[in-house]
C-alpha cells in the first residue's frame, strides 16, 4: 500500500508544512500568470480534499480555510461552476471551523452559521481566512441575486453599524456596509491566497452598486438607478464592465432627459471607447441615432454593428484576464437588463441596414445590402418571430420584394425582374383559384368559400388559413407590379403590359365577403383584415402602371379606360387623374380637361402620399415611378388653349 503524505513527513506538523508549500506553491502560479488562461484549478481542490479528510483542528485551520477560498473560485466560475455549490463547499468549512473550536454545530441550519462562526471567541490567526471566507460568501450569494443575504452578512462583519449613505441619492445599506467594513488582511506568515481581500471588497461594491442599479432600471426608475452606476463606476473591474455601465447610464440618461439625448449618446460613446466590441453599445447608440434623426450616424453604426457580427469575435488578453479568480464578471453574469439586448444574428442587422439605407433614398447601398442579404439565405432563412434583441424582421417574400425596390430604384433593372421572379415561383403554388374571405366570420357555418376540410376548424382558424393565403396573393402581385414598372424602364412596354395584367388577374382571386353582421365602427376594425388595405393600393399602381403604357404606345382608348378604373379605386388619386386628363387631351376632348383642372391641387408634390395612404416599403419604387412628369408642360398647354379660345379658368 502506498504511503500518505503525512506518513512520508513522519508528523503533523510536516505534514502541514508540506500542505503550506503546496499552497503557496499554487497560489504562486496563478498570480504569475494573471493575465493568461492560468494553469490548472483542481490541484486547489485535490489539496482541500486531502485536508479535510483528517478531523478538523486549529492549528491546520488557518490553511484550510486559505486553500478553500484558492479553491472556491474555480467552484463558482464557468464553465462547470455553480455559486450554490460554491457555499455548499463553505458551509462545510464553517461547521469544520465550528467543530475544531468545540462548538455545537449540530442542528444549524446555513442561516445560522456565520452569524455562530464570526460571534463566538475564535483564534486570532483565524480572523483574516474568515473574513476572506466571508467576502467569497457575499461573493456568491450577490452572484446568485441573493443581495438580502449578502446584506445580513455585511451588517455581521460590520458589528451591526448603522453607517451612513454611502454617496448622494444611493440609498443602500449594502454598500454603505461595504464602505464601513475594514476587513482583516492576511499577513506575509500566513498562507498564500490567489486574490487579497482589498480587491475582493472592491469587486463586491461594483457588483453590488451593478446590480442594485440594474433592479432600479428594471423597475422603470431611471432616475433611482444613475446613483448606483455611478458608484459602480468608482469600483473595481474590467473594460468590459465599465463599457456595460456606461450602457446603461446611457439607457438611463436617454430615459431621464428625452430633450436632451446627447449625454446618452456620450455615455454611449465612452463605452465603445471602453470596449470596441461591446455589441450592445454599438445597437443602442444606432437606435439613438435613429430616434435623433441622424441618418449618417445610425447607418455607420448599423454597418459597423453588421461588420462585428459577421466577424469571429475578437479575443483580447483582457478577455483572458484571471479567469479563474473572482470578477465582476463573474457575480454580474446572470443580469441582462433591456439595454444589452443587441442582436446575435447578421441577416437581421442586415436586413435592418438594407431597409434604412432605402428609406434614406440611398438606393444603391440598399441594393447591396438586399442582395448580401439574400446571399445568406443560402446558409438558412431569417428568423420569422424576432426576439426583443432582435431587430424586427418580416416575411422572406416582403424581404425578396424590398431588395426588388431597392433594385428598380438603383435602376437595376434586370435583376429587378429576376429577384420578383423567385417570389412568383415561391408563392404561385400556395394560391387558390379563388379566395373567399368572409370579414366578420362569426360561426363556422358562415365560412362562406372555405374548403369542406376547414369547416372542422374554429372560425379563427379558417380566417388565418385565408390571411395566409391571402398574404401569398398579394406577394404574387406585388412582384408581378414590380415587374412590369422594371419591365417599362427596360424599353419593353408590351411585356410590362402582360405583368401589369398578371396583377391584376392576381388580385381578381379574391373575392372579401361581409354578412352584414358588424354594426358599429370598433366591431368593423376588430374584424377588418390588415392584408386587405394593400388590395386597392396594388390595383391603383397597376392600371395606373398599364394605362401609362398603353399611352406610350398610342392605345389611347385602352389607357383611358385604365386611368378611369384607377379612379374607381381611389377617387383622390391627383396622379391618375393628371394622366386621365393628359389622355383626354390627346384624344381632343380638352373642354371636359379644363373643367376639370381647376379642381387640382397647386403644388401636389409626391402625390400618392398626399392620400393619405401609407405603402408598404416594397411598393415605393413604383409609387415614384407613377408620378406624373409633365405637369408644368401640361399646365402651359391648357393655358395656351385657354388664350387661343378667349376662356379663363
Amino acid at each position: 500500500m502506498r504511503p500518505s503524505v503525512c506518513e512520508m513527513a513522519g508528523d503533523g506538523d510536516g505534514c502541514l508544512a508540506l500542505w503550506r508549500a503546496e499552497n503557496d506553491r499554487l497560489a504562486r502560479r496563478w498570480r504569475r500568470a494573471a493575465r493568461l488562461p492560468g494553469p490548472d484549478p483542481a490541484p486547489f481542490a485535490e489539496l482541500l480534499r486531502k485536508i479535510q479528510g483528517l478531523p478538523a483542528a486549529l492549528p491546520s485551520l488557518p490553511l484550510e480555510l486559505a486553500v478553500l477560498c484558492n479553491a472556491l473560485p474555480a467552484e463558482m466560475s464557468p464553465p462547470g461552476g455553480c455559486p450554490r455549490r460554491a457555499s455548499t463547499w463553505i458551509e462545510r468549512g464553517l461547521r469544520r471551523v465550528l467543530e475544531a473550536c468545540a462548538a455545537t454545530e449540530e442542528g444549524l441550519d446555513s442561516g445560522d452559521l456565520w452569524p455562530r462562526v464570526l460571534h463566538q471567541s475564535s483564534p486570532e490567526e483565524l480572523r483574516a481566512p474568515l473574513h476572506h471566507l466571508a467576502a467569497l460568501q457575499a461573493a456568491s450569494w450577490l452572484a446568485d441575486h441573493q443581495l438580502e443575504r449578502a446584506r445580513k452578512l455585511l451588517r455581521l462583519l460590520s458589528g451591526d453599524q448603522i453607517p451612513d449613505p454611502p454617496c448622494v441619492g444611493c440609498d443602500s445599506e449594502v454598500l454603505s456596509l461595504l464602505q464601513v467594513w475594514h476587513p482583516h488582511e492576511m499577513g506575509e506568515s500566513d498562507p498564500l491566497v490567489v486574490q487579497t481581500i482589498r480587491d475582493l471588497k472592491e469587486i463586491l461594491w461594483t457588483s453590488a452598486a451593478f446590480l442594485q442599479g440594474v433592479q432600479e432600471l428594471e423597475a422603470d426608475n431611471p432616475h433611482g438607478a444613475l446613483p448606483f452606476l455611478q458608484a459602480a463606476v468608482s469600483g473595481l473591474c474590467s473594460k468590459r464592465v465599465l463599457a456595460q455601465i456606461f450602457t446603461l447610464m446611457g439607457s438611463c440618461y436617454w430615459k431621464v432627459v428625452r430633450g436632451k439625448p446627447h449625454t446618452a449618446l456620450q455615455h454611449l460613446k465612452q463605452a465603445l471607447e471602453m470596449d470596441s466590441t461591446f455589441l450592445p453599445a454599438l445597437y443602442q447608440a444606432a437606435l439613438l441615432y435613429h430616434q435623433l434623426g441622424l441618418t449618417e450616424a445610425e447607418l455607420e453604426a448599423l454597418l459597423l454593428l453588421c461588420q462585428a457580427l459577421e466577424s469571429p469575435p475578437q479575443v483580447t488578453l483582457e478577455s483572458h484576464e484571471s479567469h479563474f479568480l473572482i470578477r465582476t464578471e463573474l457575480l454580474t453574469s446572470g443580469c441582462r437588463p433591456a439595454a444589452f439586448l443587441a442582436p446575435s444574428c447578421p441577416s437581421g442587422v442586415k436586413y435592418m441596414l438594407a431597409k434604412r439605407c432605402l428609406q434614406a433614398e440611398r438606393a444603391t447601398e440598399a441594393a447591396e445590402h438586399y442582395l448580401d442579404l439574400l446571399a445568406l439565405f443560402q446558409e438558412g432563412p431569417l428568423p420569422q418571430v424576432s426576439q426583443c434583441s432582435e431587430p424586427a424582421v418580416p416575411r422572406i417574400s416582403e424581404v425578396f420584394l424590398e431588395a426588388a425596390s431597392a433594385l428598380e430604384e438603383a435602376t437595376r433593372h434586370q435583376e429587378a425582374v429576376v429577384v420578383c421572379e423567385e417570389v412568383v415561383s415561391h408563392t404561385s403554388r400556395l394560391i387558390p383559384a379563388k379566395l373567399c374571405i368572409v370579414l366578420d366570420l362569426s360561426s363556422e357555418k358562415e365560412a362562406v368559400g372555405a374548403e369542406r376540410s376547414s369547416l372542422a376548424k374554429s372560425p379563427a382558424a379558417v380566417l388565418e388559413e385565408q390571411r395566409e393565403s391571402l398574404r401569398c396573393v398579394l406577394w404574387q402581385a406585388a412582384a408581378h407590379l414590380i415587374q412590369g414598372w422594371a419591365r417599362a424602364r427596360l424599353g419593353e412596354p408590351k411585356e410590362a403590359i402582360n405583368s401589369f395584367s398578371r396583377c391584376l388577374n392576381d388580385l381578381l382571386r379574391v373575392h372579401l365577403v361581409s354578412t352584414g353582421r358588424c354594426k358599429t365602427e370598433p366591431e368593423r376594425e376588430q374584424t377588418a383584415i390588415p392584408e386587405a388595405e394593400l388590395l386597392p393600393q396594388i390595383r391603383l399602381l397597376a392600371l395606373t402602371g398599364r394605362g401609362i403604357r398603353f399611352l406610350e404606345l398610342g392605345r389611347l382608348k385602352e389607357a383611358l379606360m385604365d386611368f378611369q378604373f384607377s379612379l374607381q379605386v381611389s377617387p383622390d388619386s391627383c396622379t391618375s387623374t393628371l394622366y386621365l386628363l393628359h389622355t383626354l387631351w390627346k384624344l381632343d376632348r380638352k373642354q371636359e380637361v379644363v373643367a376639370h383642372w381647376p379642381k387640382l391641387p397647386s403644388e401636389p408634390g409626391l402625390m400618392e402620399e398626399n392620400t393619405g395612404r401609407s405603402f408598404p416599403l416594397y411598393l415605393r419604387s413604383c409609387v415614384k415611378q407613377m408620378e406624373f412628369p409633365h405637369r408644368e408642360s401640361f399646365a402651359k398647354d391648357i393655358k395656351s388653349y385657354l388664350g387661343e379660345n378667349s376662356q379663363v379658368l
